[in-house]
């Protein structure tokens, strides 16, 4: 069975993995695996995650400072690496104004621990209800909760067979994330992949110099010119699905 983890922002769409599973069935047919539409399900979390920007009172303080905190780090390293497409502080700033205002959702995971231990549990519900081994599809946040919730359940771990990290931002929120997991350990899944579009504003082709352990890294070209929509168009894009696909043959038992 296949199991999509999605990433930030709001949808009261409990559906909403469908949309990705049609096409992506698709293009598994054509590349040889022959998938039922039961044979695909999804991992619905966004009535757990609030947003930074919700709710009041000391908790709601404490957000604002962390994001405060990842726009300043943000700054220091893009300009520490002295990427072509940001020449001066102005254009640094508002790149990294921009990862943050897209992923800030994070932050609710990673740093308020009501949230992360609630949203681990309906991975981990999802998993167990599965009569079937999981390959799991965690897309941009959905790839840092499952990573954290794994590298916490080595049983649930156990059940997946594998799990691909999709457009992930953990170059981003490292720091939060190893708060929770060994960034040099894996969880105990059968396959560990990462697969990265270039161009994407996560930075998803940093991930393997963060996670040393990964059974395999795949990059491939998903937008040449928006970064910000090369997030958002792997189930969208014939090249997306055709990494994705190829991916989960790979590992699928």
């Amino acid at each position: 069975m296949i199991l999509f983890v999605h990433g930030m922002g709001f949808s009261s769409d409990r559906d909403y993995w469908k949309e990705w599973a049609v096409p992506l069935r698709n293009e598994l047919i054509k590349q040889g695996l022959n998938l039922k539409e039961e044979q695909f399900g999804g991992v619905y979390y966004y009535d757990l995650v609030p947003g930074p920007k919700v709710g009041k009172g000391q908790d709601e303080g404490v957000i604002q400072i962390q994001i405060i905190g990842l726009k300043k780090r943000a700054e220091e390293e893009l300009s520490s690496l002295r990427s072509p497409c940001v020449k001066d502080l102005g254009a640094i700033r508002k790149l990294s104004d921009s990862i943050v205002d897209n992923f800030g959702d994070i932050f609710t995971y990673l740093y308020w621990e009501k949230t992360f231990q609630a949203v681990n549990e309906r991975l981990y519900e999802a998993i167990n209800n599965s009569n079937e081994r999981v390959n799991l599809i965690g897309y941009s946040l959905g790839s840092i909760v499952c990573f954290c919730a794994l590298m916490q359940n080595r049983a649930a771990a156990q059940k997946v067979g594998q799990l691909l990290m999709l457009g992930s931002p953990l170059f981003w929120f490292k720091h939060g994330v190893a708060r929770h997991a060994d960034l040099e350990s894996r969880p105990d899944v059968g396959r560990f992949v990462n697969v990265a579009g270039i161009l994407d504003i996560a930075w998803p082709q940093m991930v393997p110099k963060i996670l040393p352990r990964l059974d395999s890294n795949f990059e491939f070209i998903i937008n040449s010119f928006n970064p910000i929509k090369g997030h958002q168009e792997y189930f969208y894009r014939e090249e997306g699905l055709q990494a994705i696909a190829s991916e989960v043959i790979k590992g699928w038992v």
